[in-house]
């Protein structure tokens, strides 16, 4: 059973495919980065883009198409804003492999217990 799924996201226009890996992870931990907590602040925000250069950065790497932390830098403080929202998601699955972003969960169904709360009254 394969733990990551192939992911994909947009670089310049043009798609990047990655499986990512244990491996990778490890390198950017190695980096002195917390992965779970970058990708909490990349569905949240106020995430660290110096710190994202450098997962940008790695994930190039593995796609096959090596770039400086500068050019990763460079490209996530321009103007491609879906495409950093799009590689932000993509490193979201990759560092919880489980989780599917693309969905919504659903709500869940509360029981209620036979007595109501009384509508407060009012004065007319």
């Amino acid at each position: 059973m394969a733990v990551f799924r192939e992911l994909s996201f947009s670089y310049n226009g043009d798609e990047v495919r990655i499986v990512p890996s244990l491996a990778l992870l490890r390198r950017i931990k190695a980096r002195g980065i917390n992965n779970v907590v970058l990708a909490n602040k990349c569905v949240r925000g106020g995430v660290d883009v110096e710190d994202l250069a450098i997962v940008h950065s790695e994930f190039m790497a593995e796609a096959g198409q090596p770039i400086s932390e500068d050019e990763s830098y460079l490209y996530l403080t321009g103007p491609n804003v879906s495409e950093v929202q799009e590689f932000q998601m993509a490193y979201c699955q990759a560092v919880l492999p489980g989780v599917d972003l693309g969905k919504k969960p659903e709500a869940r169904a509360t029981k209620r217990k036979g007595k109501t709360r009384a509508k407060p009254k009012t004065s007319t």
